[in-house]
């Protein structure tokens, strides 16, 4: 499981590189939480951490683990500092976009972490509009301009896409704090540096679909033995989950997961 950590200065600068003058992708305030994204360590004293949908890194001095919520005693909890959210979208619904780096498979999140950090120092703003995505969401994106209103926007079907499996993230634009897609005039070099930055990651992008990066596999490696070894919980609960939901719904398309065994544990 990721850690999850707490800022305890007034201010703290989330960098695009672990060192002091690194461009400043954000500015996290004292209680805000942030998230290890599992990403090794560069330089002593750093952290590699997702805030609010950005990836950077944090000095470490500043910030405080953050037990679990469910282990700690009331008096512990972190302090909010804004107004609490509003209640989450059940992932189910197709509405429920998420980009929670923590869902996706560690191996294709360190080198998306890396993808937007090269971005972030490119000048191109590019920040994760959704990372993994329920195959119910893909059956409603799936179904658009298909058996409901609007233009296509995936050629994929549920369990087609490497969504379904954390393999994949789409990468959008985001300037003066709205999303943008428009790919041409001046912003049009901006997505020619994200299919450049991310065939360097050695990521996989799509000539129909722009923003969309993925790990460079085929459908059938997604769910096999060598990315399950290097999987962890957050990824592989996710997938399971999501495939027993959706069996348990009475559709077809789900990954076996009898196929799909853990890691056995090492010896006491």
């Amino acid at each position: 499981m990721l850690s999850t950590w707490q800022v305890t200065a007034t201010a703290l600068n989330l960098r695009v590189a672990p060192q002091v003058g690194s461009p400043i992708v954000a500015v996290m305030k004292q209680g805000d939480l942030c998230t290890d994204t599992g990403a090794p360590a560069t330089q002593a004293g750093w952290l590699a951490v997702a805030y609010q949908g950005r990836l950077g890194h944090a000095n470490a001095q500043y910030l405080r683990s953050v037990p679990d919520a469910g282990a700690m005693a009331a008096g512990d909890r972190p302090v909010p500092t804004s107004p609490p959210a509003p209640a989450p979208v059940p992932i189910t619904q197709p509405s429920a976009r998420q980009s929670d780096l923590a869902l996706l498979h560690p191996r294709f999140r360190q080198a998306v972490a890396g993808l937007l950090a090269s971005l972030a120092q490119a000048g191109a703003p590019f920040r994760v509009f959704e990372s993994y995505r329920t195959p119910e969401r893909q059956k409603w994106l799936y179904d658009q301009g298909r058996t409901r209103p609007g233009s296509i926007v995936t050629k994929a079907p549920p369990w087609r896409s490497m969504h379904q499996y954390g393999l994949a993230a789409d990468l959008v634009l985001f300037i003066d704090g709205q999303w943008s897609w428009r790919d041409s005039g001046p912003l049009a070099a901006h997505w020619a540096l994200l299919r450049q930055h991310a065939a360097a990651a050695g990521l996989r992008t799509l000539s129909w679909e722009a923003p969309h990066v993925e790990w460079p596999v085929s459908l059938e490696d997604a769910a096999g033995p060598t990315l399950m070894a290097s999987g962890d919980a957050a990824w592989l609960d996710n997938v399971e989950a999501s495939a027993d939901r959706w069996q348990q719904a009475g559709h077809d398309g789900a990954p076996v997961l009898a196929a799909l065994q853990r890691p056995g544990l090492a010896p006491a």
